[in-house]
């Protein structure tokens, strides 16, 4: 019955969000089309920019260009967040939504220089992962779950992460893992038994049997909200005694502050002011 009501979503980037019932989230045509064309827009500006003065009133229209294009992708994947993770969670059919542990700050590190023997430097494919990073941060899968969360949380619902090692090698029918499983970039066949299936889909249902496999198990622990408290401290009652009233500096009176950079005491030595 548990697993009847738990979906699990797969993070991808050829297909950003995929349900283990089947259900695919992506980009609409209209929302792609216009998406490419807010990129080319975005670094013709960026080149004019870097053509122009720093500081000049050219300079300054073409930094607002790029970041308007900028702004306008961000509203695109924001908007695309939300109806995603409004659909889940209104969806009668689940109560428990399982995502992968995903470490998208380490998956989208630079690529680390090489050299070789005589300090030359050695092609390392750093304009790959640049492109695959950009497109892991353009897929949107931390604002989807971040959105779901709280969204599920008024619904009654639940929201947990499991660990995504293996989950594309491993087959949902008979649990083999192995390499070969994935044949392509969405293809799945199980070596061992044979069982055929889009790779995303047999993903998600590995990430929904994880998901109640540790539900069940009691295992799952509610992280502790880091809280920041703040100590309010007089400043100079640092070697003061307890209780003992801080006495004003001769010349000077204390006044009531009236906002917050009004000083706290007033001189009441009057200068001549030059003429």
């Amino acid at each position: 019955e548990l697993r009847e009501m738990t979906v699990g979503l797969d993070c991808g980037v050829a297909l950003p969000l995929a349900g283990s019932d089947r259900q695919q989230f992506d980009f609409t045509p209209v929302q792609e089309k216009r998406l490419a064309a807010q990129e080319k827009h975005k670094k013709r500006w960026q080149k004019r920019q870097a053509r122009r003065t720093k500081g000049s009133k050219n300079w300054i229209k073409a930094k607002r260009k790029v970041a308007r294009f900028q702004r306008y992708g961000a509203d695109v994947r924001r908007d695309v967040a939300h109806k995603t993770s409004h659909t889940l969670a209104v969806d009668p059919r689940y109560k428990l939504f399982v995502f992968e542990a995903l470490k998208v700050k380490n998956m989208t590190k630079k690529a680390k220089p090489k050299q070789d023997e005589q300090g030359r430097w050695l092609r390392n494919g750093a304009a790959a992962k640049s492109g695959l990073n950009k497109s892991i941060l353009a897929s949107t899968w931390g604002q989807t779950k971040v959105f779901l969360q709280y969204k599920a949380r008024r619904q009654g619902k639940l929201v947990i992460e499991v660990p995504a090692f293996y989950s594309s090698q491993e087959c949902s029918s008979c649990g083999h893992i192995h390499q070969d499983n994935r044949v392509s970039q969405s293809e799945f066949v199980c070596q061992s038994c044979g069982h055929i299936d889009h790779a995303d889909h047999n993903a998600a249902k590995v990430i929904a049997g994880r998901g109640v496999r540790l539900l069940l198990s009691g295992e799952l622990v509610k992280k502790k909200v880091k809280r920041c408290g703040i100590n309010r401290k007089k400043v100079g009652a640092e070697g003061s005694e307890p209780g003992a009233a801080m006495c004003p500096t001769l010349g000077e009176t204390a006044v009531s502050r009236l906002g917050g950079n009004t000083p706290a005491l007033w001189s009441l030595t009057q200068e001549t002011p030059a003429i």
